[in-house]
């Protein structure tokens, strides 16, 4: 009892009709409480798993809690187990008596479990339950002054926690004794508000460091920047530690004990049914082996996995280890019900909140990380893009990059600015991918190999004209040959490994992801930007290429198969046209006035049913950006294209006509035609 009797027992007393204590329990969210029935079964680590975190977490409270800091941050990606982390450490600080109180948010349940608002009242019941001096106190604040539990979260934080507590140390009164006890607040960035996310910590860090107020608090959360930054604070290093759980060798071991352990129970509950005998191991070390190595230490996936197949409303685990199999696999004849249907509901929900106005540019990084195209080279084993090389790949500044991924930092590593020239994009975890390229799956947001192709091929012509743009600047503007040497300049300055010759092959790059025996006519996804880039591409200033990757034209004309495009912009030639006219000329002088067929334009397969060493031609462009490809199909399998460029500005080249005469099986007779090299290819360095 205070001093002077100035404390009264109110916690019964009648205001408006309830108990006090009643009006507190229902201002807060007691379904996010530690054994609230509400999340029944809660997440929780599986026995002999997360040892190692657990136990650094056990004894910062149990025996360092008055020599270090006051606040851990429990933090990582999604779906690695946070939760569960949570759950169990509070219940072991309870079977101590050490645990005060346990908030574990969420945004997919009851609105309670988001409400900024609600969160400190929750605290402060739990705190009464668990104190009979915090009871007395803050039963007496709220008789006095109702009004507190309707008020802004600052104030609740200091009427509700921080004052009752200085109150009580001024009379020298220890409401746990000497010990300081914890509060859990689980899933911070499931709270609605980030502002007032931010708000809380800081209230939190400011509440640590009075050592009047005899509580460690555990916060965890995605790594969402906004929360990164706040804890990044300079003034948080002395009340602040970390714990960050990752995907390693530790937590793929414990994925692996805790799945070979459910599925020994999922196979005695259902022997009569599962042909396996009870003394050999189910699923098979093969089937179980291809299990691991897709779940991959994500215990998120783990967990969903296991509980489908044993999923007693089924009662039939066979048959969901298989539609589980097959999901894994990546075939889509998985059942009626999707096997990971809680992983892919965790990842929407992250995806939906993603800003519209940004959605676009987070589509093609994603698109191009999910389709190993981030990269200049289609060779998978080739060097991904840097952070800001893909910003410049996809012609955007740096700071919008950031903001199109700012709301992923809990599904992929994205590096911090002064790691940008040397990390890339990647994700945590391949179970994201997976679900962004499953339309079954993901839905809106699904992801098509035809969105990744198209958003890879429309900034790799726009860097592709860069490249002309650069080596031909006596036949380009001066403002477009600066413009190109300014992004060549900041492509080979923004390697932290230093100068590359990534871009000095760009054309064979470029091309070869769109060998014509991959493209299926009327397949690729159409974007206005691609549009974009050809109805301006400088088709005039093409060089000519080697037979491995010369099939430009036949990425050109799929494309311009868009509506936007007039018939005209790939044709044979019009004679009122004074370029197409003079293109027709240099054709001409190029085949020694053997007539050459037009490309057959009208159908949908103008390639298709050319047959081996065929030549045609076909004009491809916007008026004095046009430039005409004579094409000659090398062998049967249509694997070799070459192209001859002709122009308006020069007639045909020596080497030209020798690669005319070669196509023909003429003689060829003069040295003089082989000497003359192609344009070299631009050198920045």
């Amino acid at each position: 009892m205070i001093n002077n009797a100035t404390m009264i027992d109110c916690s019964q007393q009648a205001l408006t009709g309830q108990p006090v204590l009643m009006l507190l329990r229902n201002a807060g969210a007691p379904e996010s409480a530690l054994d609230a029935g509400a999340r029944y079964p809660p997440p929780r680590c599986h026995p002999e798993t997360r040892k190692m975190v657990q136990s650094r977490l056990y004894n910062w409270l149990i025996h360092d809690n008055l020599q270090s800091h006051n606040v851990t941050w429990l933090f990582g990606p999604a779906g690695v187990g946070k939760s569960a982390v949570a759950q169990t450490f509070a219940e072991a600080a309870e079977r101590v008596d050490f645990l005060a109180a346990a908030v574990f948010l969420s945004n997919t349940r009851e609105a309670k479990r988001s409400d900024p608002l609600r969160i400190v009242p929750t605290i402060a019941y739990q705190l009464a339950m668990h104190s009979r001096y915090y009871l007395r106190l803050v039963t007496e604040r709220i008789a006095g002054n109702p009004s507190v539990l309707d008020a802004t979260l600052q104030v609740q934080f200091r009427k509700l926690l921080v004052e009752p507590f200085l109150q009580l140390a001024a009379h020298n009164i220890q409401p746990f004794g000497e010990d300081h006890h914890l509060v859990v607040i689980d899933g911070l960035d499931e709270c609605n508000d980030e502002a007032s996310q931010c708000e809380l910590i800081e209230l939190i860090k400011e509440a640590a460091q009075k050592p009047e107020i005899p509580l460690v608090w555990l916060i965890s959360s995605r790594p969402e920047p906004h929360i990164s930054y706040t804890f990044s604070q300079l003034e948080y290093a002395s009340t602040c530690g970390r714990e960050k759980l990752v995907i390693n060798d530790e937590a793929r071991s414990d994925v692996e004990r805790y799945l070979r352990e459910r599925f020994r129970r999922i196979h005695e509950r259902y022997h009569r049914i599962i042909v396996t005998d009870l003394c050999s191991p189910w699923p098979n070390q093969v089937v179980f082996a291809e299990i691991l190595k897709e779940v991959a230490g994500h215990f998120v996936v783990a967990s969903t996995a296991e509980r489908f197949v044993g999923d007693p409303a089924v009662g039939d685990p066979e048959a969901q280890l298989a539609s589980l199999l097959n999901l894994l696999r990546g075939l889509s004849n998985f059942g009626e019900k999707n096997p990971l249907a809680t992983v892919d509901a965790l990842y929407s929900r992250i995806l939906a909140k993603v800003s519209e106005s940004i959605l676009p540019i987070t589509s093609r990084v994603l698109s191009l990380c999910s389709y190993d195209l981030d990269r200049i080279s289609p060779d998978r084993y080739a060097r991904s893009f840097t952070l800001t090389r893909f910003s410049l790949f996809l012609r955007t500044n740096q700071t919008k990059l950031y903001n199109a991924m700012q709301r992923l930092h809990s599904v992929m590593n994205i590096p911090d600015s002064e790691d940008s020239t040397i990390v890339g994009i990647t994700f945590h975890h391949k179970s994201f991918k997976d679900y962004l390229t499953s339309p079954r799956r993901s839905g809106s947001f699904f992801i098509s190999r035809d969105m990744a192709r198209s958003c890879w091929v429309t900034n790799s012509l726009s860097w592709h004209q860069v490249v002309l743009h650069y080596n031909n600047p006596k036949s380009v503007g001066h403002d477009e040959h600066s413009c190109a040497t300014s992004r060549l300049t900041a492509w080979f300055s923004s390697d932290a490994y230093g100068p590359d010759t990534s871009l000095d092959r760009f054309e064979s790059q470029l091309i070869h992801n769109y060998k014509s025996t991959s493209l299926v006519p009327g397949e690729i996804s159409f974007y206005d930007d691609i549009a974009d880039v050809l109805e301006n591409f400088s088709f005039d200033l093409c060089e000519d290429e080697s037979p491995d990757c010369s099939i430009l034209p036949i990425i050109a004309i799929d494309l311009t198969r868009h509506p936007r495009f007039s018939r005209g912009f790939a044709r044979a030639g019009e004679k009122e046209s004074l370029v197409d006219t003079q293109l027709l000329e240099n054709l001409r002088l190029l085949t020694n006035e053997e007539p050459v067929e037009s490309l057959e334009l009208a159908g949908m397969h103008a390639f298709a049913n050319l047959g081996a060493k065929s030549i045609r031609y076909v004009i491809i462009g916007q008026y004095l950006k046009s430039g005409l490809a004579c094409i000659f199909k090398g062998d049967a399998l249509g694997l070799q294209w070459e192209v001859i460029w002709l122009n308006t500005e020069r007639p045909p080249t020596d080497k030209q006509r020798y690669t005319w005469r070669r196509w023909r099986g003429l003689e060829i007779d003069d040295d003089r035609d082989k000497a003359e090299p192609l344009n070299d290819t631009f050198l920045l360095f």
